[in-house]
C-alpha cells in the first residue's frame, strides 16, 4: 500500500507541474488584456508617458498626441487585439525580421485589428507585401525621416546580427528613442526625453555597458530597460545611478503599465 501511496502522490505532483505552466499563462494573458485596456483609458496630460512593456523589445507607448506600437513580435494574441481601440493605434514599427520582434501571424492580425500604418525595416517590408496594403506599408530609411499625422520617425542603422533599424520618434512635444537589440552606434546628436534601451539576452549585440554608452549621448529624462535578463537590466541601473543620477531608470515588469510625467 506504501509503494501504491507513493506513486499516487508521484502522478498528482506531476499533474500539477504539468498544469501550472498553462495556468500561468492563462493569467498572464488575461492581465496582460486588462493592462492593454487600462492603457488606452488613462486621461494623460501633455508630457506624459504612458506605456506597457510586452516583453523582448515589445512596447505599446501612449501620450496625449498618439500611440505606437514597436517590436511586438508574437506577444500581442486573441483577446488582446480585440481590446484595443478602434482607430487608437497611430503607426506599428519593426526594428528587423528576428523572431523576438517580428512575427508574421501575429502583424496581420494586428493590422486587421488596428488598421495602423507600419513602419520597418526593409526585410520586415518583404514578408508582409502580400498581406498589407501597399499604401499602409512603409520601408524605413536613414536618408528620409517618416512622417504620420504627428508622428515624426528618424531612423538609424544599428549593429546587430543581420540588419537592424533603431527609431528616434517625435510625438508632438515629446521625444523617444527604441533601441531594438542592438550595440552601441553613434547618435549624431540626437536627444530624447525617453529611451528604451536594450541590456542584453538573447542579443549577441546589447549589453548593459553598450546600452550606458547610448544613454550618454541621448541624455534622456528617463531610460527604460528592454531585452535583457533582470541581472543586465540592474547592471545597467548601476550605471545610471553611478554616472547620470539625474535621470530616472526604469526596469519594467512585462505586461505592466507604466506612466511617466515628464515636467
Amino acid at each position: 500500500m506504501r509503494k501504491w501511496g507513493i506513486w499516487i502522490a508521484f502522478f498528482l505532483f506531476a499533474c500539477l507541474l504539468e498544469a501550472a505552466p498553462e495556468n500561468f499563462i492563462k493569467e498572464s494573458g488575461i492581465m496582460k488584456t486588462e493592462e492593454i485596456r487600462n492603457l488606452f483609458a488613462f486621461v494623460l496630460a501633455e508630457k506624459e508617458v504612458a506605456f506597457q512593456f510586452l516583453g523582448y523589445s515589445g512596447v505599446i507607448i501612449r501620450t496625449t498626441e498618439g500611440a505606437v506600437i514597436i517590436d511586438p513580435a508574437d506577444r500581442l494574441r486573441g483577446e488582446d487585439f480585440k481590446t484595443l481601440p478602434s482607430a487608437a493605434v497611430n503607426l506599428v514599427l519593426f526594428t528587423h525580421d528576428h523572431y523576438d520582434h517580428f512575427n508574421h501571424a501575429s502583424t496581420v492580425a494586428l493590422y486587421k485589428a488596428t488598421a495602423a500604418p507600419i513602419l520597418a525595416e526593409p526585410s520586415v517590408v518583404n514578408h508582409l507585401r502580400n498581406d498589407i496594403p501597399a499604401q499602409k506599408l512603409f520601408a524605413a530609411s536613414i536618408d528620409q525621416p517618416f512622417q504620420s499625422g504627428n508622428i515624426k520617425v528618424q531612423a538609424v542603422r544599428g549593429t546587430h546580427v543581420g540588419p537592424i533599424l533603431l527609431y528616434h520618434i517625435t510625438i508632438g512635444k515629446i521625444s523617444i528613442f527604441h533601441g531594438g537589440d542592438s550595440g552601441y552606434v553613434p547618435l549624431s546628436g540626437l536627444k530624447a526625453d525617453v529611451a528604451f534601451l536594450p541590456t542584453g539576452e538573447p542579443s549577441p549585440t546589447a549589453s548593459p555597458e553598450q546600452a550606458f554608452r547610448l544613454a550618454l549621448e541621448l541624455k534622456p529624462k528617463v531610460i527604460i530597460a528592454i531585452h535583457g535578463s533582470g541581472r543586465q537590466s540592474k547592471e545597467l541601473e548601476r550605471l545610471i545611478q553611478e554616472k547620470m543620477p539625474d535621470v530616472k531608470m526604469i526596469i519594467p515588469a512585462p505586461n505592466t503599465v507604466n506612466r511617466i510625467k515628464l515636467d
